[in-house]
């Protein structure tokens, strides 16, 4: 089983790779669609399409017709995050000699997801009472995006570049730390309507007993179920899939009702 983990966690990898070293902008772009028809809806202006909704409808569509791959494999933000909580990993491991992956606890971690809401809700509030432009240099993903570019962000962005160093170390307390608890985008993706048929499902009757596995390693500690309110919180991330010891995980219909047939 560990050598069928290592094989999942080198492919993931290396797409999360590609996508870092092609399109590392994706989700600034996408959340600058968002923004746009806000503050074309806050100045009582038609909204008008933009290249940036071009991507904000390509992904939202994606997401609900395959869940949020983007998030697990493609987002550049969250590559940052699991490369800075694997290397952190790393070093407990090797230098601490602690075996267990850290992090929060599911409580701690469900009442902390609400954090993204209240950040968009914020962020939306800010553009319809006008004060967002007093925003301007505060983004961290502002920052990352022109570190990506090859652009070193100038005073301006001093607040943004102290921010991104805070979500840097929160990266590596907890695994998608920005992602479940602080993405605006991420907000949007966890409220979109995901088609059951790209939701996780496990045969329940085939699960050993007291085994639990697949929760553990969820970064969100999320049950397998495609039914599950938590549902919009998964970022495809796939690690619960091969976690299982029994292969008793997949991507489409109810695997229970399908055994019954």
């Amino acid at each position: 089983m560990k050598k069928r983990q290592r094989k999942a966690r080198l492919i993931r990898a290396g797409i999360q790779l590609a996508f870092f070293l092609a399109a590392p902008a994706l989700f600034s772009t996408a959340f600058a669609g968002v923004k746009s028809v806000f503050l074309s809806l806050a100045a009582h202006e038609p909204v008008g399409w933009n290249a940036f909704l071009d991507v904000t409808a390509a992904l939202l569509i994606l997401t609900c017709l395959f869940g949020r791959h983007f998030c697990g494999y493609a987002c550049a933000f969250g590559t940052l995050g699991d490369a800075l909580y694997e290397g952190t990993l790393w070093v407990r491991q090797k230098i601490f000699h602690k075996k267990k992956r850290h992090g929060y606890s599911e409580k701690t971690i469900r009442l902390l997801q609400k954090g993204k809401y209240l950040l968009l809700l914020f962020l939306i509030a800010s553009i319809f009472t006008g004060w967002y432009p007093k925003l301007q240099g505060m983004s961290p993903w502002d920052v990352f995006s022109m570190l990506t570019a090859g652009k070193l962000p100038n005073t301006s962005y001093k607040i943004g570049v102290f921010l991104l160093i805070v979500l840097m170390i929160g990266m590596c307390t907890q695994e998608r730390f920005f992602c479940q608890f602080l993405c605006p985008m991420g907000a949007v993706f966890a409220l979109m309507p995901i088609l059951p048929g790209a939701l996780f499902q496990r045969n329940r009757s085939k699960c050993p007993p007291k085994c639990g596995a697949c929760k553990m390693r969820c970064p969100a500690h999320l049950d397998i179920d495609g039914d599950t309110p938590f549902s919009g919180e998964c970022i495809c991330c796939h690690a619960c899939r091969v976690t299982c010891p029994r292969k008793n995980i997949q991507i489409g219909p109810n695997v229970q009702e399908a055994s019954k047939e």
